[in-house]
């Protein structure tokens, strides 16, 4: 039934907030696929009895033998699943170090993986001597989800625990589809720079990404801009920036789909400057589960709000409840 995510070796898992119905995905991916040499972890902590923001109950993540988990010692420590050692890594975490275990007797696990971009994504290079797909753990809302230079593909699961208004949640889901979906660039741009800045006769750099230095460098370049490429996060700090000088008809680039950290309010910006994006690496959106129950208050109505999100994309689109 999952026919979306086959092509793809290294996938993030990530919700569009809490209690969307990433784990219970995540669950049913690895109950899906379990019998591939299989691959397991997570930027962030995921797997423990209660959430540690709301403490309401999450499904725990569960494991099967012969499955490759890169957790820490912590963790390891309080997993019912049995085990084995395949490698110590470098890698230190609040919760001890990260070790890459192969299961030994299906169980349930608590996941943590490496704090850094870096380090995950060497990470996920040390798991492929051992698995052929890996599933990554995930949040939107952690900056240190821009790991994304190993991803293949994301699946992101939406849910009514966004907010009471499915509209809200719809709208949500919409700009995080179309941010996915942001092309590949042409341009050769070095990103090691925080700022780069183009117009049709000169360009600047920036070693920062200050409000001041930007709004200077953008009033002085404003006329004939041909692209702003940033490194790092998009703010709604440096997007209104641009709203305010009314800056149009020019090329933002990013490193990759997960830095636009703005709210789905102010995703129109972009139409209605004449803004085209494009990353530097793109990342598809490869499958979307939707959860429409609510664990504080209403929830939705399961099928208007799952008719909502297909009629969005042309991504596969499954109830996180049903049979897979």
């Amino acid at each position: 039934m999952i026919k979306s995510i086959k092509p793809y070796q290294t996938i993030g898992i990530v919700g569009i907030s809490k209690n969307t119905g990433k784990t219970t995905t995540l669950n049913a991916l690895i109950h899906h696929f379990h019998q591939e040499r299989l691959g397991l972890t997570s930027i962030g902590l995921d797997g423990e009895v209660l959430d540690q923001v709301n403490f309401l109950p999450k499904p725990q993540i569960g494991v099967y033998t012969n499955m490759v988990i890169a957790t820490t010692q912590a963790c390891l420590d309080v997993s019912s699943a049995t085990f084995h050692i395949l490698e110590e890594t470098p890698f230190l975490t609040a919760l001890g170090r990260v070790f890459i275990v192969k299961i030994d007797k299906p169980g349930t696990v608590m996941i943590a993986g490496p704090t850094s971009n870096h380090e995950m994504n060497m990470l996920l290079a040390m798991m492929k001597k051992y698995v052929d797909r890996i599933f990554v753990d995930g949040a939107l809302s952690r900056k240190t989800f821009s790991a994304m230079t190993e991803l293949d593909g994301i699946v992101l699961a939406t849910g009514a625990a966004f907010s009471p208004s499915m509209e809200e949640t719809v709208a949500k889901t919409k700009q995080i589809i179309e941010t996915f979906s942001y092309p590949k660039t042409a341009l050769d741009i070095k990103s090691s720079y925080s700022i780069v800045i183009k117009n049709k006769d000169h360009l600047i750099v920036l070693e920062n990404k200050s409000t001041e230095s930007i709004y200077e460098a953008l009033k002085v370049m404003s006329e004939d801009l041909e692209f702003i490429y940033i490194r790092g996060a998009l703010t709604e700090r440096i997007l209104n920036l641009l709203i305010q000088l009314r800056i149009k008809n020019f090329k933002l680039i990013c490193e990759d789909p997960s830095k636009f950290m703005i709210s789905h309010q102010q995703a129109d910006v972009f139409k209605k400057l004449n803004i085209d994006v494009e990353v530097l690496k793109p990342c598809p959106l490869i499958l979307i589960t939707v959860n429409p129950f609510r664990p504080t208050g209403d929830s939705y109505d399961e099928m208007t709000f799952i008719k909502r999100i297909k009629e969005l994309t042309d991504i596969q689109v499954i109830n996180v409840k049903d049979r897979w």
